[in-house]
């Protein structure tokens, strides 16, 4: 299953709203069949964000369902594969 680092962005007056939509994402949403939340790390202005998922559209739409526009307003979706330690995905990719 494909992982994905979202990058979220906001204003230091956004940040309040940004911890609230937070707050309401986690405790409201349903995560679809093979959607994995791994880890979060927050900086000065924004989060880093890793998940699983199927693909970056069921993101997405996982996104798009619920009222999150500080969230949504600087958000750039990557997938990501682990380098190091190899994963056998990293290793294919190198070998492609």
């Amino acid at each position: 299953m494909p992982t994905y680092h979202i990058t979220h962005r906001w204003s230091d007056e956004e940040a309040l709203d940004a911890m609230r939509e937070a707050a309401d994402f986690f405790t409201k949403v349903d995560l679809p069949e093979g959607v994995e939340f791994l880890a979060s790390y927050n900086f000065d202005g924004g989060c880093h964000v890793l998940w699983k998922a199927p693909s970056k559209e069921v993101l997405l739409g996982l996104l798009e369902g619920i009222d999150v526009p500080t969230f949504r307003k600087n958000m750039e979706i990557t997938e990501v594969i682990q380098s190091y330690p190899p994963t056998i995905e990293y290793i294919i990719r190198l070998w492609y």
